[in-house]
């Protein structure tokens, strides 16, 4: 389905939680798959991802990783207020309890880390 992404925007928000990302951020966004905004830590070599809203989670989180990889990035970092088995299940990230944190809002969020050109982490 093609949506703007206003209205991507929205459903997320409906569904999740305001879509503010974190300063520096970047949009990345197809109409037919939704949106991810997304920070580079050249420091660290990894990339964060932000606010995931998609119709597709696997196609958009290829498209994720090749973001990274461009950039030279070797993990991807996420968080997630969802149950942290059934993000693990669908992400195939690992979790990482150092980086789990109570946000801002009083929400628990999983931190997940994936190991760019690993062959076990990428499964998807």
């Amino acid at each position: 389905m093609t949506r703007t992404f206003e209205e991507w925007k929205s459903w997320y928000e409906a569904h999740a939680e305001p879509a503010d990302p974190i300063e520096g951020a970047s949009l990345y966004f197809e109409p037919e798959h939704g949106f991810f905004y997304y920070k580079i830590f050249p420091d660290i070599r990894a990339m964060y991802v932000d606010h995931f809203a998609t119709d597709n989670y696997q196609y958009l989180f290829r498209r994720a990783r090749e973001i990274a990889r461009a950039a030279g990035c070797g993990e991807v970092i996420t968080q997630t207020f969802h149950p942290a088995k059934a993000y693990a299940r669908l992400s195939k990230a690992h979790l990482d309890l150092e980086h789990s944190t109570r946000g801002e809002n009083g929400k628990w969020y999983w931190a997940f880390t994936e190991v760019l050109n690993n062959v076990e982490s990428n499964r998807t």
